[in-house]
């Protein structure tokens, strides 16, 4: 099994939990004029696979963001959505595209039927750098190795925010969240890392573990 449908199989299962004895379904797009596909008050398809950058744990990384839509379908879709929310929640290592962060027209798109939101579904490729390849971007760092990171700057409503500067002081330069509140900066390969964050002219000082990746800054 890949990694990527991996990932995806470990969210079903969190939102079958969720919902049992209820079913949820995933629908690849396969035609179902000859097999109808089962009832279930759940429908989950895969909407985007982006690469959201590369870091080095234990080897080059490709980091991927998998994005999935969850719909509910019939009397019991308020129900249902309470409890895949508070499920989807209690796992760190999902996070729900907020109202403000879809692109244009995202949602109307893939919430096809009845209510639903969509999950962000982080994926961790391991690969072999082809030999003779250029050497990753140093740093002046205690180790002297560099990865690039990628995370997201949330305020206190799990809510993207953009246009903020983020420096990781094992990096020479800064960068700017974007309308997500996503960003990605080289960085030394310490697992903890230390930034400067400002947002609208305020700066703050804010540590945060890299041991796994998207890492999630949180401005309090």
């Amino acid at each position: 099994m890949s990694f990527v449908r991996s990932s995806l199989t470990d969210l079903l299962g969190v939102l079958s939990d969720a919902v049992a004895p209820q079913r949820v379904r995933f629908d690849d797009g396969s035609p179902t004029a000859v097999v109808p596909p089962p009832d279930a008050p759940v429908t989950v398809h895969a909407v985007t696979l982006n690469r959201v950058g590369r870091s080095r744990r234990d080897g080059p990384v490709l980091d991927l963001e998998l994005r999935v839509a969850v719909e509910c379908h019939g009397p019991e879709q308020l129900d249902n959505m309470e409890q895949l929310l508070l499920s989807v929640e209690q796992h760190s290592q999902y996070s729900i595209v907020s109202s403000g962060e879809y692109r244009p027209g995202e949602y109307e798109e893939s919430i096809r039927e009845g209510l639903g939101f969509l999950v962000r579904i982080p994926v961790s490729l391991h690969f072999e750098e082809p030999s003779g390849s250029p050497a990753v971007e140093t740093l002046v760092a205690s180790n002297g190795a560099a990865r690039r990171i990628h995370g997201r700057l949330v305020d206190v409503h799990n809510k993207g925010i953009p246009d903020a500067y983020i420096h990781a002081h094992s990096s020479a330069t800064a960068v700017r969240s974007d309308a997500t509140g996503h960003f990605e900066v080289l960085a030394s390969g310490d697992e903890l890392q230390h930034f400067a964050v400002a947002v609208r002219g305020t700066e703050r000082e804010v540590s945060a573990s890299t041991s796994s990746l998207p890492v999630i800054i949180r401005w309090t």
